[in-house]
């Protein structure tokens, strides 16, 4: 009589930053294997990106459906609903329908002078203090910040707040009892500025959140989870690969020469970094399958979860040539997923690339003779939190 193999404990650990762990490699040559977080029930894993792809974009597979599940998860504290992230089909549209005209390609297209202004801003003041300086706290936080903050109209004196808040709700390794109270200062902090809006209106985010609201559009609970969404997700994703990024690059001074000559290749380079830097830490959002459905060489049973590994996908051999090493003139074989795929592709997806597009070409281009001031060694990766990144990235000029 045989046996189900064991669930693999996951996350994967590797002991450097940006590599995979050597399970991928087997694991992308056999059927969906199980995986066990420390919370929450069992899931299937997907590590294929065409398989990742089906999961993706196949609406039997529902992110909504978890929402009153145990979810396989890094704490023990489970996701909530009302967002973009843990609703289907005609809740997500209608949701989706309030925000994304405030990240169309026109609308985003417009922020690039407001982007360019804050980086040469925030250099000059830089420069000014002399080296060596930290790419972390003086040029990606600030910048970061700065534009989703502006975005939905959060006030400058509280963007540390911001920021603290998020790093402790996006830890593993904080406490549950820290982390519910920060999360209910967070949100009380939300629901004061989002009634402040109702009284004064102004032309942000916020506002237009709350006159949807208004409209009967969305309720009060999604204003609020929308707003956390959209803060956490604009603010923490090009907070971290700003730094990434420019390590990546400064380990590569012939393609720092390269990028500053030739400025039109930046945002091919930056779509090749977006594929190679495995950002999430830990993967979350797991879809839950509305009926049995075969992917992966295996048959995916009805209310069963599935965690799709987006930087294994990313690393694919077969789709992507050379797929661990970081190819910054690669013709792109096929487009990565670090901001997902189908219904819940990230809806702010073109303004991190406008930010990372215009941060890179900036810093280049003020500070020709950037370099690192620390050894690999010194460096500290964060590996506390659910996306990777560095604490602090010393330089000199």
């Amino acid at each position: 009589m045989s046996t189900a193999p064991e669930p693999l404990p996951y996350p994967f650990t590797s002991p450097d930053p940006l590599t995979l762990s050597p399970l991928y490699a087997g694991l992308r040559g056999a059927p969906l294997p199980r995986v066990r977080l420390p919370y929450g029930e069992d899931a299937w894993l997907v590590t294929r990106y065409a398989d990742a792809r089906v999961v993706l974009a196949d609406p039997r597979f529902s992110v909504a459906a978890g929402v009153e599940r145990d979810q396989p998860r890094m704490r023990p504290l489970a996701p909530g609903k009302d967002g973009l992230l843990s609703t289907d089909g005609a809740d997500h549209a209608r949701l989706r329908g309030v925000v994304a005209p405030h990240f169309s390609p026109r609308r985003v297209d417009r922020m690039r002078d407001q982007v360019r202004e804050v980086a040469n801003g925030l250099l000059d003041r830089l420069v000014e203090t002399g080296p060596p300086g930290d790419l972390v706290q003086d040029y990606a936080f600030p910048l970061a910040i700065a534009m989703i903050c502006d975005l939905l109209g959060v006030p400058e004196s509280d963007r540390h707040r911001i920021r603290k808040w998020l790093e402790v709700m996006l830890s593993h390794s904080v406490s549950s009892e820290d982390l519910a109270a920060e999360a209910g200062a967070y949100f009380a902090y939300l629901a004061e500025l989002i009634e402040l809006r109702r009284r004064e209106p102004r032309d942000d985010l916020l506002t237009c959140l709350v006159s949807a609201q208004d409209e009967g559009r969305i309720s009060y609970d999604e204003v609020i989870k929308l707003a956390v969404e959209l803060l956490t997700g604009g603010f923490i994703t090009t907070f971290n690969q700003i730094p990434n990024f420019c390590y990546l690059l400064l380990k590569r001074p012939e393609w720092v020469s390269r990028l500053r000559e030739h400025p039109s290749d930046i945002p091919a380079a930056i779509e090749e970094m977006l594929r190679f830097v495995p950002l999430p830490n830990v993967i979350g959002f797991p879809r839950y399958a509305t009926e049995d459905i075969e992917v992966g060489g295996v048959t995916v049973r009805t209310g069963e979860p599935v965690l799709v590994d987006l930087p294994a996908a990313n690393r694919d051999p077969a789709v992507f040539r050379d797929a661990d090493t970081l190819v910054l003139d690669r013709v792109q074989e096929a487009p990565h997923l670090i901001f997902g795929h189908g219904l819940h592709f990230c809806v702010g997806a073109r303004l991190a690339r406008l930010e990372l597009e215009v941060a890179m070409g900036t810093l280049l281009e003020r500070l020709p003779a950037l370099k690192l001031s620390v050894s690999d060694s010194e460096l500290r990766w964060k590996t506390e939190a659910m996306i990777k990144g560095l604490h602090e990235l010393p330089v000199d000029w």
